[in-house]
């Protein structure tokens, strides 16, 4: 069964690297300014927690899921602009992931919940 994945991986790469000048322009096309969203959802204060909103942002490889989850406050921004700009994240690392090989680890990305602390939108772990 090992030799048969193996040769699998193998021929997987082989076929890969005639792709790979054609996916790296695809994947620079793709790929938005990650900072866009950062700053779009910097200011994070509310005045209740009815207005802290959590967006799950990215794609993992090996297990499937969001990479992240964010936290913004829906009082200081549009939130189409936010989901727009998660989107474009989240598409650009399908994009990357298309041409990459999963590990064998999945490391686990746990959900938030947003609650206004001091008038500012704050991430609490759900466990």
């Amino acid at each position: 069964m090992k030799r048969k994945a193996g040769t699998i991986v193998g021929i997987s790469l082989m076929l890969l690297a005639g792709c790979e000048a054609t996916y790296t322009e695809t994947q620079q096309q793709v790929e938005p300014d990650d900072g866009s969203l950062d700053q779009l959802i910097a200011d994070k204060g509310c005045d209740a927690s009815f207005q802290c909103k959590v967006i799950a942002v990215g794609e993992r490889l090996t297990c499937g899921g969001p990479s992240k989850y964010l936290v913004y406050s829906s009082r200081n921004v549009d939130e189409t602009q936010v989901e727009r700009a998660a989107q474009a994240v989240t598409a650009a690392e399908k994009a990357k992931n298309r041409g990459a090989i999963a590990s064998d680890m999945c490391e686990p990305v746990l959900p938030i919940q947003a609650l206004c602390i001091s008038s500012t939108c704050q991430s609490i772990v759900l466990k």
